[in-house]
């Protein structure tokens, strides 16, 4: 019978009395739509909601019981009576709370009363952890499923929806696993399959109007009568800000000399963004381009070189909160002026590499930055170029951007101990090779140059361009070009960036607005 549920959709069927939908006539009209869509199964509170959907269709019933008992943390079908009613209503399965909190009746005794007297009625074993399901094992339930993980105080730290839980649940036992437990979207269902789930239930994200229209409401809850947005530029001379609409239009600039010490670099954003506020109260967000390595969760600076000292570990996001009442979305200087670009663009996708002291570079592919598993991704400037033997500020030895800069080309050609032609070919022999080996590992539609080696541009980017095509003829004529969003790129990017991911920070931001009036 329940073979019906592999690789299958269950519906959740449910609303609490303090919702519009209450009644057993909305949910068996729920449960119907539900099956006419193709639902093998559905999820059902109460021995009434349960007699109800049994009479319009034809698939199996997981029934529980909701009882919200202040003298017991445990709420999912507790009592022998309740298993009775429920049994009595047509529910092919019992849905019984199985995680370690207290409860009216011992676990084991509740199972034994189901195979006892409903031999034929399956138990699948809510449980919130994978201690929960050692500590079921030996009652043998039919089936055990993910519901609870985040609802008990134990799991609470868990991720939702909590597929890392159905692996550990297939390491130990054969049982057969359902997922279950805030699951919203198709692709979070089909991944819990792969990952080795029976079968998966959701509830809200489909039978509960007031959760999908809040889902919808919270995603552009933020924008208010004018939608703006900060961008600020820490660079290590000078800080750039800029207040642009949703459509990058500028409506003010910022820019200030960046100090030296870490602290003072902090006020002085926070001051930057003070100054936007003053010209409107509209602000949807605040996006910070910088140096270094960033965790964009938390807003805190991985990992940066003494070009600003003391920069890394900083805790911006925070310390920014603190001071403005705005969480700004924080990313890396190089991937935000690439993010601009793409913008500007509206290429699929384009690589955008900044050539000055150093060498920095962002990737941007159908909207998403390559930011690597720790902040590190697009950093070309520190791969290492086979010959080489500096030493990088980094202080890894052989990185590409100690031959190849804007700095170290301005440097050879005051030198002059080689000829100027010279100078200028090894130059693009060598990014070329930088490029190409950029290309051949994420292949982007276009390749953008920005930073003061555009001072060379008329004589560097057409060699550039015939030295790929004799590298690759696949490359296009015009594969790499010259941005023209200037010095103000990055701060263009962390703006467009933050209105496109300010929803991560919309609840944060928004108690503060509250707080203003």
């Amino acid at each position: 019978m329940y073979s019906i549920f592999k690789n299958a959709l269950i519906v959740s069927c449910q609303a609490e009395e303090d919702e519009p939908l209450h009644g057993s006539h909305h949910m068996q009209r729920m449960a119907l739509a539900a099956v006419q869509s193709g639902a093998k199964g559905i999820r059902a509170n109460s021995a009434v909601d349960v007699k109800a959907i049994k009479k319009v269709v034809n698939v199996p019933i997981i029934g529980l019981i909701k009882d919200r008992n202040p003298q017991y943390e445990a709420f999912i079908t507790t009592t022998p009576e309740q298993v009775q009613s429920l049994i009595e209503a047509g529910a092919d399965l019992v849905a019984i709370d199985s995680t370690r909190v207290t409860r009216p009746v011992p676990l084991k005794k509740l199972y034994e009363y189901i195979k006892n007297e409903h031999p034929k009625t399956a138990i699948v074993a809510d449980v919130s952890d994978i201690n929960d399901v050692k500590e079921i094992l030996n009652l043998k339930p039919d089936f055990i499923s993910t519901t609870l993980s985040g609802y008990t105080d134990y799991s609470a730290h868990r991720d939702k929806p909590d597929l890392d839980l159905i692996n550990e649940i297939r390491d130990i036992t054969q049982i057969p696993v359902i997922a279950e437990g805030n699951y919203n979207e198709p692709y979070q269902i089909r991944q819990a399959i792969l990952r080795g789930a029976y079968t998966i239930i959701v509830g809200g994200a489909i039978t509960r109007p007031q959760q999908i229209t809040r889902r919808f409401v919270e995603a552009i809850s933020d924008f208010q009568d004018e939608i703006t947005s900060i961008g600020i530029d820490i660079g290590a001379t000078r800080t750039r800000g800029m207040l642009t609409n949703r459509f990058g239009t500028v409506l003010d600039t910022s820019i200030k000399e960046t100090p030296k010490d870490a602290d003072e670099i902090i006020l002085s954003v926070a001051n930057i963004i003070r100054q936007f506020f003053s010209v409107t109260k509209n602000i949807t967000s605040v996006g910070i381009a910088t140096a270094g390595r960033c965790d964009e969760k938390t807003g805190r600076i991985l990992y940066a070189t003494d070009n600003i000292k003391n920069w890394s570990g900083k805790e911006i996001g925070e310390e920014i909160y603190k001071l403005t009442g705005f969480f700004p979305i924080i990313n890396n200087d190089a991937n935000l002026a690439a993010y601009g670009q793409w913008k500007v663009s509206k290429e699929a996708s384009l690589a955008l590499m900044t050539i000055g002291t150093g060498i920095g570079a962002g990737i941007v592919i159908d909207g998403q930055l390559i930011n690597g598993a720790y902040g590190g991704g697009a950093e070309v400037g520190h791969i290492i170029f086979p010959g080489n033997n500096n030493i990088c500020t980094c202080s890894k030895r052989g990185c590409i951007e100690t031959i190849v800069s804007a700095k170290v080309l301005k440097e050879k050609l005051e030198m002059q101990t080689e000829s100027k032609q010279k100078i200028l070919d090894d130059f693009v022999k060598n990014i070329s090779w930088l490029i190409d080996t950029i290309q051949r590992t994420v292949e982007v539609h276009s390749f953008y140059l920005s930073g003061a080696i555009l001072k060379y541009k008329e004589e560097l980017l057409n060699e550039i361009n015939q030295t790929l095509k004799i590298m690759d003829s696949m490359y296009k004529d015009n594969f790499v070009k010259s941005s023209d969003l200037g010095e103000f790129a990055g701060a263009i990017g962390a703006s467009l960036y933050a209105l496109d991911h300010a929803y991560k920070n919309f609840k944060k931001n928004n108690c503060y607005l509250e707080e203003l009036g």
